[in-house]
């Protein structure tokens, strides 16, 4: 990460620290439990309360299209505050798995962050919100690529050398901006042109070891997030996706009961994998992060039931090979809180505190 962006994104003297030293000292806030709703289930399933934010007079909206090397092109939904500086960046936000760019936390965020002065895409994957329509195939876990691409259209949109990029992914969100990050570090792919301008990331309950969270979603006591996950993911397939034979061999079946089997029959011959497992051994971040090369905080809680805690081990271990000050990876793990819920006292997500304090300007 250049200069412009440690600047723009830590609370620190200009130039006065490295950045993997401002993320060691970064405190992230107080985070206290919802005493009602406890346990990682009632975390997960339990919609937060939104604390209003309104628009300033003179913020723009716009919506772009990016368009993908195969074909498909995905929708980016671009929200600038009033009197906007490029110094003071923007954020690449990504969903996940059943969301889109109107998905509640994907607003709270961005009201958040343009109340301090930041511009924010909000990326639709393909598939997904508006860019359903404009895709023959679904997203997945995988999908580096498509991040690159993001930067890249947000690196020619605002031409500004010192305008920094940082990056917030949720869920299977959080995974693709991972393994963006990572491929780009080990040469896997392409450093795109606005890559040194990228960071931080901010990686919110990512699915980093997708074997392991498919092991877990076998369980019986996840019966009710498998079929909601299936249910959504057939329910939003595009009139071009619906005339894919791939697609259509698949529903021509008894419906998926797993989402192991929904990867099999679905996610992994459209992904161009040969099987689920390829599909999770290929896409798992947990196999990059040692290249990450730009500042980046992990997320998780401890009682996340669709995330195992365990699957984390990996990344804790080679942060324990770096020394504090040299290690550009930090992994933050609450006692609760859920598979992004993080309720708070008030109901309100602690995740919206922790994105405004982390990318809050000097």
């Amino acid at each position: 990460m250049n200069d412009s962006c440690t600047a723009n994104f830590a609370k620190v003297e200009e130039s006065a620290k490295a950045p993997s030293t401002w993320l060691h000292e970064f405190v992230p806030p107080p985070f206290v439990p919802n005493r009602w709703f406890r346990g990682g289930h009632l975390q997960t399933l339990i919609s937060p309360k939104e604390r209003k934010l309104f628009p300033a007079d003179g913020a723009t909206y716009q919506r772009h299209r990016i368009d993908l090397a195969d074909g498909d092109a995905m929708a980016i939904h671009d929200d600038t505050p009033p009197n906007w500086d490029p110094k003071r960046g923007s954020v690449l936000m990504i969903h996940g798995i059943c969301g889109c760019h109107a998905a509640g936390y994907m607003v709270r965020f961005q009201h958040r962050l343009n109340a301090i002065g930041i511009r924010t895409f909000r990326l639709d994957m393909r598939g997904c919100g508006d860019s359903g329509p404009m895709c023959g195939s679904i997203t997945h876990a995988g999908r580096s690529e498509d991040v690159l691409s993001a930067i890249d259209f947000i690196g020619d949109l605002i031409d500004d050398p010192a305008s920094p990029i940082g990056g917030i992914g949720v869920s299977l969100g959080g995974n693709q901006w991972l393994l963006a990050a990572g491929r780009v570090g080990n040469g896997f792919h392409a450093r795109p042109q606005a890559w040194s301008r990228v960071g931080p990331i901010l990686a919110i309950a990512p699915p980093i070891d997708l074997q392991a969270c498919s092991d877990a979603m076998q369980s019986p006591k996840l019966r009710f997030y498998n079929r909601y996950f299936i249910h959504n993911l057939l329910r939003r397939a595009s009139p071009m996706l619906r005339q894919n034979p791939i697609y259509q061999n698949a529903i021509s079946r008894p419906k998926p009961r797993t989402l192991r089997l929904f990867d099999r029959l679905i996610t992994a011959p459209l992904g161009g994998f040969n099987s689920e497992i390829h599909y999770y051994g290929e896409s798992s971040a947990v196999k990059v992060v040692e290249h990450i090369n730009v500042p980046t905080m992990v997320v998780t809680s401890a009682d996340d039931p669709l995330v195992p805690i365990e699957s984390f081990a990996p990344l804790d271990r080679y942060r324990s090979e770096k020394t504090e000050n040299h290690s550009l990876v930090r992994l933050m793990v609450t006692a609760a809180g859920g598979h992004h819920g993080f309720l708070q006292q008030d109901r309100t997500s602690w995740s919206d505190e922790l994105v405004a304090a982390f990318f809050e300007p000097h």
